[in-house]
């Protein structure tokens, strides 16, 4: 019988976080790169800074999101990918930590992952907007926590039911679909209606009551709620 168990959860957190960081130290295909990811953003932020009277801000800014976004939303995908290069997924069954409290671990350290992304979204924010327009930077960190959640929401369950190789190769696709899609929204919708939108989140003006941020949080809850129990009911009947 599946229970909730917090110190099974917590095992499960602790080990994703393990193997997250073993897999940028040197343990596999992916030596070194999970760093490099981490350090990417804050390198598009300091060119940002350096250009600001090129032109440089808004595409190294959209750069930044962008980066954090895919780079959380994908933790969960690499746990996966270390996994299939140690073997050590063959060790999950017979882990003492029960599966379905070994996918909440999962989706609390992807949790986890967003929020890391979060925290350096202020900073880069910070780097390349400070003193001259703070409201961007919490309306962009507002944007890397929603969509993160919702790009992590679309792909774990990927890592569930598919090998690690073609869930990695099925996430960026999702991640292209998505960029795809916002891209011609982009070109079809009147320049004026991007203009707002550009301003809604570079100026965060949300209002007395932040009813579209607000919208953004639920529907990102709602997803990630939905795809952890659909995480579950694959994983549930997976042979380990």
């Amino acid at each position: 019988m599946n229970i909730m168990d917090t110190k099974q959860i917590s095992r499960a957190f602790r080990i994703d976080i393990y193997k997250i960081l073993a897999y940028g130290s040197g343990k596999g295909i992916g030596s070194g790169s999970i760093w490099f990811l981490m350090a990417l953003p804050m390198l598009f932020a300091i060119v940002a800074r350096l250009g600001r009277n090129n032109g440089l801000i808004s595409p190294m800014s959209g750069g930044v999101t962008g980066l954090l976004v895919a780079i959380s939303g994908m933790m969960g995908i690499l746990v996966f990918s270390y996994e299939d290069q140690t073997g050590s997924g063959k060790l999950n069954g017979p882990l003492p930590v029960s599966r379905m409290n070994q996918v909440i671990g999962r989706y609390a350290f992807t949790l986890f992952a967003v929020a890391i992304a979060a925290l350096l979204q202020v900073i880069c924010g910070l780097v390349i907007y400070m003193p001259y327009k703070m409201n961007a930077v919490s309306g962009l960190t507002a944007t890397v926590l929603v969509a993160g959640i919702v790009y992590a929401s679309l792909t774990l369950p990927l890592g569930y039911r598919f090998p690690a190789a073609k869930a990695t190769g099925f996430a960026f696709i999702v991640l292209f679909v998505i960029a795809a899609i916002i891209t011609v929204t982009g070109f079809a919708l009147p320049d004026s209606v991007i203009d707002n939108v550009k301003r809604f989140v570079m100026d965060a003006k949300l209002g007395p009551i932040p009813w579209i941020a607000i919208i953004g949080i639920i529907v990102a809850a709602v997803m990630f709620f939905f795809s952890c129990r659909l995480s579950m009911h694959i994983y549930e009947r997976k042979d380990l």
